[in-house]
């Protein structure tokens, strides 16, 4: 069987017009009526019912689909897997990072595969946790290192959780608070607070620590994505900052950015490398799954 015709009526049955279906697969609409016709010729069954300008699934039709889809799931898988025997050490990768992974893993992971494998295209996404997930279930990513929290729905992905890692709230040297005799909770709601994308359940695990204005929409002053911008913005303000103590580890080291030492275990980051469940891990894969397990070690 042509699975060329398998994807023509799995665009109509998707698209649900011949018009919209034809946009999609870069035929004509007469070139995809005629596919539709010759599979139906092949198989012995109609499997639309033509109901004006719209189609409408026949009993053959609904039991085709799901075979249909199953088919062409398993061509894709074949011709990546083909593909990464064929290309070696070349080839392309899409990888997803949201703000954490991307300030912890993604320079010294983009300068090592540079000096490993320089001919490998390696296409980065930014973004939050949900939106990359989606992305990676649209198989627009290959793998995306994401906020383990933030991982609403499992099914169909393959997760490995990674290390997790210690948080704080951090302000500058020389910064108001550290004049005190003791900081709680409640003094750092004197200055602005700056942190990138929270969690629901990080969310959750806010409140039930400090109460409720420790909850983001009356906690955070600034959010923002960009560890960089931050950074900036606590070394040269009084904004306190919200972070995993890992990306801020040089400052740290410094004595430029001071841990206030308020975060209990519980409100620690947690992180995972996914992928969809059942794909091929290509020799590029594999190595970026070493750093991420290298850069995420608690």
């Amino acid at each position: 069987m042509d699975t060329r015709k398998l994807r023509h009526f799995v665009a109509l049955c998707e698209q649900g017009t011949f018009n919209r279906a034809a946009e999609a697969v870069h035929l004509s609409q007469s070139a995809l009526s005629r596919s539709i016709q010759a599979l139906e010729q092949e198989l012995g069954a109609p499997l639309f019912d033509r109901l004006g300008h719209r189609t409408q699934l026949t009993a053959f039709g609904q039991s085709l689909l799901g075979r249909a889809r199953r088919l062409l799931r398993e061509e894709t898988e074949l011709q990546r897997e083909l593909a990464l025997v064929q290309a070696g050490e070349f080839g392309e990768i899409a990888l997803g990072v949201s703000p954490t992974p991307a300030s912890l893993l993604l320079r010294a992971c983009l300068v090592e595969q540079a000096r490993l494998r320089p001919r490998l295209r390696i296409n980065v996404a930014l973004g939050r946790t949900r939106e990359l997930l989606q992305a990676l279930r649209a198989e627009r990513l290959d793998v995306v290192v994401v906020d383990a929290t933030d991982i609403g729905d499992p099914d169909g992905l393959e997760i490995e959780h990674l290390a997790t890692l210690p948080a704080d709230f951090l302000c500058r040297r020389g910064h108001p608070l550290l004049t005190r005799p003791t900081v709680d909770f409640a003094a750092v709601l004197d200055y602005p607070v700056a942190c990138s994308a929270v969690s629901d359940a990080l969310a959750r695990r806010l409140v039930e620590t400090y109460g409720p204005a420790a909850h983001p929409s009356r906690l955070m002053t600034y959010r923002c994505d960009s560890y960089e911008i931050q950074r900036q913005v606590v070394l040269q303000s009084d904004t306190v900052l919200m972070s995993v103590l890992a990306i801020m580890g040089a400052e740290i080291e410094a004595g430029e950015l001071v841990p206030l030492r308020l975060m209990p275990a519980v409100l620690h980051g947690s992180y995972a490398i996914v992928r969809l469940q059942g794909r091929t891990l290509s020799p590029a894969l594999a190595h970026i799954y070493a750093q991420a397990r290298t850069r995420f070690r608690a």
